[in-house]
């Protein structure tokens, strides 16, 4: 039988692994003398073999600091593995490098120390591979946690200062932040406006935060807007070259002692956004290198997704509040019976609205409501809602008839809504809106108000004191439940104060403290209505939520009773004539004998119908309201049928009455009430009779 594989002896297996291992071995004796090296450890240390062999450990911990893991091994007679050591060896002086370090007590068979060993391994790139993931992983938690592009530029600068950089600057275009689309490789000649900045220490940018500056040509900057390639500089000269041309960033490479430089475009599709610069200075050797560039690349194409999204929200914000502030009104009307002033901040999220509505014989409509929503649907609804807030209005229905058929409006909008494919995709909401509707009678002193999921006004007595209307809180619109009004009896002199639920209780937590400071404001009955809204806006809205606010104030007015007139007169022929005189006399006690014409075709035609079509007495009544120079007759009866408009024939003899006083006057129509009806018709008295 031939004989088997003789075995290699033992000492060549050692050296075999000694001479080939690729991590770090060495053996010291019990006073750490290195007694062995392999290879890699002195390529490791950069060091010759007759340097290493025979010195004392403490002699080499300059290069690579082996010692303290080797004596903790010592003291401790156990195996220590995986001991990070930091270092900048002989090798390779000018970088840092990472290693992980296995101490290991040495003892002969009578369990003697007889020295110790060490085996290291350079795991510096997968450090920096691993602290580069860290990093990106927290920049993708951290940038972009909001739609504010001034806060995600400032979020680069705060993850990446101090672990990737000493200094962080982020300049945006002014376009982006105001929300216009970004635009292809830019020239010098287009400023940026400066939205984030860190550094280490005290340092300080070479512009202030919001300070616009021009990149000056040629340098990195412009040579990365230029092209939209990120641009990396080892090592900033000390002065002169492309510095020159910059004398703000230069002297801040100065005084901050920055070494090295990456300068990285912000681009989403090919189209720039601004421009991020990370900065090293002495506080630590490692330049920026090729990795470094790559991460700070990932960095700004992260930021710059952010940035994007942030631009969108903005576009679709200032399309929304333009459009909010097209559909509301800029100034509120003149009217007799209320000084009214009002304060609006359209917000990131819903869409308030708020209306002023004159109505018949000097009465006033007050409306104040909110639409949730994201988008600009919100702003649409708003619109809408209003536009049949005011129609309805116009139509003289008492408010909890308004809030009513404006519920039904919103109903029709929730089914318009849910039949959309896109709210499906988009998962919006069920379509809801609150709604407070108050009418103001300054002759009767009659306050009526319904609410739809709104709370109801604060109201100020001339005294000072302030309490909340009891308005019964219906649904909000789009339930299609009923709704109750109140009826109250009000002086002149009061303040009604109409407010969106985000000026005083938004927030539970703040609600009661919120109210109570919006009172304190509301209290002083000497104080004008528009000065009431800017009290509210420094002392209640700063730092409004992102719903916005809406605040309508309204001072109660009454009517001089001289410039009211009221008669009654039986439902015959006879009383027509007797009402025309009355009326007469009662311009001619105004001074206003040249209207007399008009007002007398007015009160003979209205009181005619009432002796032909209705019952009851004639009740007459005259209105002048000097502050809109208008002049309002009214005629009502006890019947509930309404006149109609009719355009007569050539051949017909009658039918021509309603469509006279028509013609004459500037408004007329028709108000139903609890006894009767009562037609009216305003006259301009602007205007010559």
């Amino acid at each position: 039988m031939s004989a088997g594989p003789v075995a290699p002896a033992t000492g060549s297996f050692e050296k075999a692994l000694f001479d080939q291992a690729r991590a770090g071995l060495e053996v010291y004796d019990a006073d750490l003398r290195v007694l062995r090296a392999n290879p890699a450890s002195l390529r490791m240390r950069g060091m010759p073999a007759r340097s290493v062999i025979g010195a004392r450990l403490e002699e080499l911990d300059a290069g690579i600091p082996l010692s303290p893991v080797v004596r903790e091994a010592l003291r401790t007679a156990s195996a220590l593995v995986e001991r990070p050591v930091a270092a900048y060896p002989g090798g390779d002086p000018e970088h840092r490098h990472e290693y992980d370090v296995a101490g290991y007590h040495l003892q002969d068979g009578g369990g003697r120390t007889i020295g110790a060993a060490c085996m290291f391994h350079d795991v510096t790139g997968q450090g920096r591979i691993r602290r580069g993931m860290n990093l990106l992983n927290v920049a993708r938690a951290r940038i972009g946690s909001t739609l504010d592009a001034l806060r995600t530029a400032q979020e680069l600068s705060d993850v990446s200062v101090p672990g990737f950089a000493d200094a962080v600057a982020v300049d945006l275009l002014e376009s982006v932040l105001s929300g216009h689309a970004p635009m292809g490789p830019i020239g010098p000649t287009l400023p940026m406006r400066r939205a984030g900045f860190k550094a280490r220490g005290d340092h300080v940018g070479a512009y202030p935060m919001g300070a616009a500056s021009y990149f000056a040509y040629p340098t990195p900057y412009t040579q990365a807007l230029g092209d939209l390639q990120p641009r990396l500089v080892g090592a900033l000269p000390e002065e002169g070259g492309w510095l020159v041309h910059d004398r703000a960033r230069a002297e801040f490479i100065a005084q901050a002692g920055m070494r090295s430089l990456i300068v990285t475009p912000l681009t989403v599709h090919g189209l720039v956004l601004g421009l991020a610069s990370f900065y090293r200075n002495g506080s630590r050797p490692d330049s920026f290198d090729e990795e470094d560039l790559s991460l700070a690349t990932q960095l700004a194409s992260c930021t710059a997704l952010s940035l994007d999204n942030a631009r969108r929200f903005t576009r679709e914000h200032t399309i929304a509040s333009a459009l909010q502030r097209s559909l509301l009104p800029r100034t509120p009307p003149q009217v007799a019976a209320v000084e009214p002033a009002h304060c609006y901040l359209p917000g990131r999220y819903g869409a308030h609205w708020f209306d002023v509505l004159p109505l018949s014989s000097c009465r006033v409509g007050l409306v104040i409501g909110y639409v949730p929503g994201e988008d600009l649907y919100a702003s649409v609804a708003m619109g809408r809602l209003r536009t049949a807030a005011s129609t309805l209005a116009a139509m003289d229905l008492p408010p909890d008839e308004l809030i009513t058929h404006l519920d039904d409006v919103a109903q029709n909008m929730a089914r318009e809504q849910q039949a959309d494919p896109e709210s499906l995709h988009l998962t919006r909401a069920p379509f809801t809106a609150s709604c407070l509707y108050v009418t103001y009678d300054p002759i009767t002193r009659q306050c009526s108000a319904a609410t739809a999921g709104h709370d109801g006004p604060l109201l100020t007595t001339p005294e000072g004191a302030v309490s909340t209307l009891e308005v019964p809180r219906g649904a909000p619109l789009g339930r299609g439940a009923p709704h109750e009004m109140l009826t109250t009896e009000l002086r002149n002199g009061s303040l009604l104060t109409l407010y969106s639920d985000s000026v005083a209780n938004r927030y539970p937590a703040e609600a009661g403290e919120r109210l109570s400071r919006l009172c304190d404001v509301v209290s002083d009955p000497a104080t004008a209505p528009m000065e009431i809204c800017d009290a509210v806006s420094y002392r209640l809205l700063r730092g409004t939520p992102q719903d916005g606010a809406a605040l309508l104030v309204a001072r109660l007015r009454g009517i001089d009773p001289d410039r009211i007139a009221t008669w009654t007169f039986p439902a015959e022929a006879a009383s027509v004539p007797e009402a025309r005189g009355a009326a007469r006399d009662r311009l001619a006690h105004w001074g206003l004998e040249e209207h007399v014409p008009v007002t007398d075709l007015v009160v003979s035609e209205l009181a005619t119908n009432v002796v032909r079509h209705a019952v009851g007495p004639i009740r007459l009544r005259l209105i002048l309201d000097l502050n809109d120079l208008n002049l309002t007759v009214e005629v009502s009866d006890a019947a509930d049928t309404a006149p109609h408009l009719r355009h007569a024939r050539l051949q017909d003899e009658n039918g021509r009455g309603l469509f006279i006083v028509a013609s004459l006057t500037r408004h007329w129509g028709t108000r139903y009430e609890d006894d009767g009806k009562t037609i009216w018709a305003e006259q301009d008295l602007s205007a010559a009779a």
